[in-house]
């Protein structure tokens, strides 16, 4: 799973019906790469769309770009389709990208020279949050420059619940075993920790990059239930790892700020109709798992029993007062 043909980084993008959100990625990755192609690869997996999906990536091979478009015959489902991305990828290390995600300009030669200075598990990006236009809504703190990790859990602490976020982790995927069942996690909308722990866990050293790289597509997914996601299969995933011997730690960090930041936050967006997620019993999916965990009483579960417009509120004025401190 070492460098192939040259190349450092493939850039994977799986997409399904949304050729305006690739366009608006394939443009921003594309005129990147004039300095830094031989370096690059590009991989398209189109999950059998049915808009004009094709048609934006001919736009830019016809212009010199090479892409790899792999268009399957059949919708595959999400999960595969993101599996075939990272399984198709011919270089060392793997970012998939969401097809409404974009790499602001300048990331990849940032990216490339990170990569070109050791042998990381994970090069994880910052990114922020947009929901219309991701030029006005970028945040005004001036970052740049990166901290290198030998310490794993202090790794785990800073990036936590984002990696579960696939565009914002490359993998050295050189790290996989060759011998891992990448199939395990199909159905859990987390197939991509079958890559990123094991890159991760035989790692020395991963990275933070301080700089905001990526712009993220806010309330533009859904369809799952959100609590059975990121608490049963997260759990089920971790219980996995931890019997191959993985130390509980790791993984009782990022279930921590689960409960204080993620679950607060997108059960309260959940319950205000902010983003789309199929219904479930909160409580009843999280008790069993977290009722051991002071996290939960004090900021999960508030946000589940309180009214909602009060639960909002209370998360709102938590949220700009941690952002003043």
């Amino acid at each position: 799973m070492g460098i192939q043909d040259g190349k450092l980084l493939t850039i994977a993008i799986p997409t399904y019906n949304r050729a305006p959100y690739l366009e608006q990625s394939l443009s921003h990755i594309c005129r990147q790469l004039k300095e830094n192609k031989s370096c690059v690869e590009i991989l398209i997996s189109d999950n059998n769309s049915t808009d004009n999906s094709s048609e934006i990536v001919n736009k830019y091979t016809s212009k010199g770009f090479t892409i790899k478009y792999i268009k399957n015959r059949e919708n595959i489902g999400a999960d595969k389709n993101v599996l075939q991305c990272f399984i198709m990828a011919n270089s060392k290390y793997v970012l998939i990208l969401g097809d409404d995600d974009i790499l602001l300009d300048g990331s990849i030669e940032k990216i490339l020279d990170i990569l070109k200075g050791g042998n990381y598990g994970i090069v994880h990006l910052n990114s922020y949050g947009f929901v219309n236009n991701f030029i006005l809504e970028r945040p005004k703190r001036y970052l740049q420059g990166y901290i290198v990790y030998s310490d794993l859990k202090k790794f785990i602490r800073k990036v936590n619940y984002f990696l579960t976020f696939t565009s914002v982790n490359i993998i050295n995927k050189s790290l996989v075993p060759p011998d891992s069942d990448l199939e395990e996690f199909i159905n859990t909308n987390l197939i991509q920790l079958g890559w990123t722990f094991p890159a991760l866990l035989n790692s020395q050293k991963n990275v933070f990059v301080k700089e905001y790289l990526i712009a993220a597509k806010l309330y533009n997914s859904g369809g799952y239930r959100l609590c059975e996601v990121f608490g049963v299969n997260f759990n089920k995933i971790s219980y996995v790892f931890i019997s191959k011997g993985a130390n509980r730690e790791i993984f009782e960090i990022v279930n921590r700020k689960l409960l204080s930041r993620f679950f607060p936050a997108n059960v309260i967006r959940s319950r205000m109709d902010i983003i789309e997620t199929k219904k479930e019993d909160y409580y009843k999916v999280l008790y069993p798992l977290y009722k051991g965990y002071m996290n939960f009483w004090i900021f999960t579960l508030p946000a589940i029993v309180l009214p909602r417009r009060i639960a909002y509120s209370l998360f709102f004025m938590a949220n700009v007062t941690r952002k003043l401190l």
